[in-house]
């Protein structure tokens, strides 16, 4: 399946999702609230059987967190992004582990890093950091009194 037949079936199941080109793979922008709706159609229907990785991107400025899932499709060869903005303040998700078990381990890890509550995830505990660690690292504001900060460095 092209890309653009990829986009083009997602736009003709889902009209008001927003696509948009990141890397080589087609992006799509979701509501959060369903996210597990996309996901079953992608799987079940366009034969997206791997999830290859998820994570988050904070957005301060927009008070916002986008959850970003790389998906592949074994069968058509093919790449998809997709993404799901959440708040900022009081993120959470239902999980999807149920549907791509590599999400159990991401979905731990982006809770720790990022803040956000995977709703129904069958095993919340921390993966990485220690358990009296306050705080998500990978937050823009993030501070720590163990906390060095590396000079910026120019582009």
């Amino acid at each position: 399946m092209s890309d653009a037949r990829l986009i083009e079936a997602l736009r003709a199941r889902f009209p008001d999702a927003a696509a948009r080109p990141v890397d080589s793979a087609p992006s799509i922008v979701i509501e959060a609230g369903r996210l597990r709706e996309h996901l079953l159609f992608l799987r079940d229907v366009l034969h997206f059987d791997f999830l290859a990785f998820m994570t988050a991107i904070d957005r301060p400025a927009e008070s916002k967190l986008e959850i970003v899932y790389r998906l592949f499709s074994y069968s058509e060869r093919v790449a998809l992004m997709v993404r799901a903005l959440v708040p900022r303040s009081g993120a959470h998700v239902d999980t999807v582990s149920d549907i791509y078990r590599t999400a159990e381990w991401h979905e731990r890890e982006t809770a720790e890093m990022f803040g956000i509550v995977f709703t129904n995830h069958p095993d919340p505990r921390k993966l990485l950091l220690p358990d009296d660690l306050d705080g998500h690292p990978l937050l823009k504001d993030f501070t720590h009194p163990n906390m060095r900060r590396l000079p910026e460095v120019p582009s």
